[in-house]
């Protein structure tokens, strides 16, 4: 066998490798609790894929193509949150500093979440190389362990709601998390850590099955958001189909179906409203008093302004480089605030000994990363929002508006999958821009470089 022929075999070798890590990562993506392996942390298939994908970008010259404006913003972002950590580590506060009982210690814990930060970036260049060689392929394989994931979910609150046993798989949470809903503790949180991650996972999901004209595993997934009790997600259901549909509404040829199918949305709206589930999920979590949220289930909301006043005060101290990747409950003694909460109720917020987050990925990065690494972060989702207008199956753009509103009710901004999805309108925006003419040297910074 000529040298020639050696090569082209371990290429072609190579390529079938890097295509089955490729779907992996994206089927067991929703699997962040369920099927991982606990060594401290669970450490998920996914992000063992994702492991073993990166020595074809890092070693192997595989070359991806961006805009500049993309290469720029997110060039600049990994290095105020590179810089954001490495002061941190070094820089000697004033004030103590909260103690609570961590993972790898507080240094560990900080190295960790920048060792995912940056995992992340790679699931975004990954997820773009993917969708810009076999899109609609790998978004099939996101959509099977999307279904797959629904179902178990489905299959834990209806058993869970009958108090039948419920099968967890290996890794989860004994017990997970739960939500008194109905009179019954129904388990809300599928095969996540917590409802809001999976509310967010299934939205973004639902639009991969619009995008691809999937649209039944769409709907599917849209209703499975509302067994993870997420006040957001819900709300956000409601603004992806608005969003989606507003175009053929008003279309003279589809007025005889638009009309009937806006007067049931609105009639279902109505009904919903009157329902104990929205008074409690929905009403009372965004519209209630919140100073008044010890005796009601608005105890969320109250909670999470409380946590919103202490991360924007944590900011305005630190408004250049933060305090440092998980570091908000380090300094979350120094900078929370009692306002007008009685005793009960702001005794219970403080959580001593415990490690508390922000539960706002805005604010998270306002108090970790600064206000320059904010406003970059905000510019990528802006930039994000310009390509998904440019989308033709109209189904990026309001999911990209429901994610930014659910990230105001989110723990992290370094959900793989939430990365890995941005991946999407940056790809089809390139895709679609090489349809329209060739490349030339002349053209302007959103001319495709290679990095």
């Amino acid at each position: 066998m000529t040298d020639y022929a050696i090569r082209h075999a371990w290429w072609d070798h190579t390529e079938k490798l890097r295509r089955l890590l490729y779907g992996c990562f994206f089927f067991f993506m929703p699997f962040t609790q369920a099927l991982t392996f606990n060594l401290g942390f669970p450490l998920k298939l996914s992000e063992m894929a994702l492991l073993l994908l990166a020595p074809f970008y890092l070693f192997l010259k595989r070359k991806i193509t961006l805009p500049r404006s993309i290469v720029f913003i997110i060039g600049l972002f990994f290095f105020m949150v590179a810089a954001s950590e490495i002061i941190n580590l070094f820089y000697k506060y004033p004030y103590s500093l909260r103690m609570y009982t961590t993972r790898f210690g507080y240094t560990g814990d900080s190295l960790t979440r920048f060792f995912y930060f940056v995992l992340a970036l790679l699931a975004f260049f990954v997820a773009t190389d993917m969708f810009l060689t076999h899109r609609r392929k790998y978004i099939n394989i996101w959509l099977y362990g999307a279904v797959l994931a629904a179902a178990y979910t489905w299959y834990m609150v209806v058993f869970s709601f009958l108090h039948l046993p419920v099968y967890l798989l290996p890794g989860m949470a004994h017990p997970p998390q739960q939500i008194d809903a109905f009179h019954r503790l129904i388990i809300r949180c599928g095969t996540f850590l917590e409802g809001n991650m999976m509310g967010l996972y299934l939205i973004l999901s639902a639009a991969l099955g619009f995008y691809n004209r999937k649209y039944k595993t769409g709907i599917f997934l849209l209703l499975t958001v509302f067994t993870t009790f997420s006040t957001l997600s819900i709300v956000s259901v409601f603004i992806f189909l608005i969003l989606y549909f507003h175009r053929a509404i008003f279309r003279r040829k589809y007025m005889v179906f638009a009309l009937p199918a806006l007067a049931f949305m609105i009639l279902a709206l109505f009904f919903f409203t009157k329902t104990t589930f929205y008074r409690s999920y929905v009403y009372n979590k965004l519209f209630s008093d919140a100073s008044k949220a010890a005796n009601s289930q608005a105890y969320s909301k109250a909670d999470r302004i409380f946590s919103i006043r202490t991360a924007y005060n944590m900011g305005m101290g630190n408004p250049v480089w933060g305090v440092g990747l998980s570091n908000y409950s380090r300094h979350f003694d120094r900078y929370q605030t009692r306002g007008n909460l009685d005793e009960g109720l702001y005794s219970s917020f403080l959580r001593k000994n415990e490690k508390v987050i922000p539960n706002n990925i805005y604010l998270e990065l306002w108090a970790e990363t600064g206000g320059i690494a904010l406003l970059l972060f905000a510019s990528f989702l802006g930039i994000l929002l310009y390509y998904a207008r440019k989308d033709p199956s109209r189904a990026l753009f309001p999911a990209l508006v429901c994610m930014m509103l659910c990230f105001i009710a989110n723990p992290s901004f370094i959900m793989i999958y939430i990365w890995s999805f941005m991946g999407l309108p940056v790809a089809d925006y390139i895709h679609h821009k090489k349809q329209q003419k060739p490349a030339s040297p002349h053209e302007d910074e959103n001319k495709p470089s290679l990095i």
